[in-house]
């Protein structure tokens, strides 16, 4: 009785192992790819909490303004100034303050097109006649 494998054993046993480490090398090249989209997302979300932090150094925002700019990782972000509650001028129940709706929008390229996502968040405008900068000035002040 012969001892040892065949030339043909060996082959088969190596070609198997060949596709085994593929298969596990794909799942691994998959998985890196997997992690370096959540860093990303994930600097991308740090990048907009810096964003609102600056917004929130600004005390007084101009109605219908916006500013644009375009972070590191190339990434564009606009912030819109909106009405969401108006101001009442009249009446026994007048108030010259208002609520506005602030939208942060970001947009990068993604494998599907171009991604976007918006925050909103709203601000108190107390009702006085002051003048205000644009938003754009004031960001830009704030760098």
């Amino acid at each position: 009785m012969k001892k040892g494998f065949t030339l043909l054993e060996v082959i088969v046993a190596l070609t198997i192992l060949g596709l085994g480490f593929s298969v596990a090398f794909a799942g691994m090249s998959g998985s890196v790819r997997g992690l370096e989209r959540v860093e990303t997302a994930e600097r991308r979300l740090e990048q907009a909490r810096q964003k609102l932090a600056a917004l929130d150094l600004i005390k007084r925002i101009r109605l219908n303004d916006s500013a644009t700019g375009t972070f590191p990782d190339g990434a564009r972000w606009t912030i819109t100034s909106l009405p969401f509650i108006a101001p009442i001028e009249a009446g026994e129940n007048r108030n010259p303050a208002s609520v506005i709706r602030l939208d942060l929008t970001i947009e990068w390229p993604g494998r599907s097109g171009t991604q976007k996502r918006v925050i909103q968040t709203y601000r108190y405008q107390p009702g006085d006649n002051l003048p205000v900068p644009s938003l754009e000035e004031q960001l830009r002040a704030l760098e």
